[in-house]
């Protein structure tokens, strides 16, 4: 068979409720907001043949106290005019 191998991708935000590994498999189960998921793509992608890539990747926020934001070391690299020194 001489066909060209098409490249689909399909991306949107999910939480990951939860993953097993068992016998050296691992399962992972997410959910998403169905409006941000192309259902007919994602179609495509689970039954193509070779199988599927994924790739998952955290997005981490973190508070801090004003107390912090103080202290933090990175006020001191501005000038007068907000511009870095």
């Amino acid at each position: 068979m001489n066909e060209e191998a098409k490249h689909k991708s399909i991306s949107f935000e999910a939480d990951v409720d939860n993953f097993k590994t068992k016998s050296g498999v691992v399962t992972i189960q997410a959910s998403a907001v169905s409006e941000d998921v192309d259902k007919n793509l994602l179609a495509d992608i689970m039954s193509a043949v070779g199988g599927v890539t994924i790739t998952i990747e955290a997005n981490q926020t973190e508070l801090v106290d004003d107390e912090d934001l103080e202290n933090d070391g990175q006020t001191e690299l501005l000038g007068e005019d907000d511009e870095a020194d």
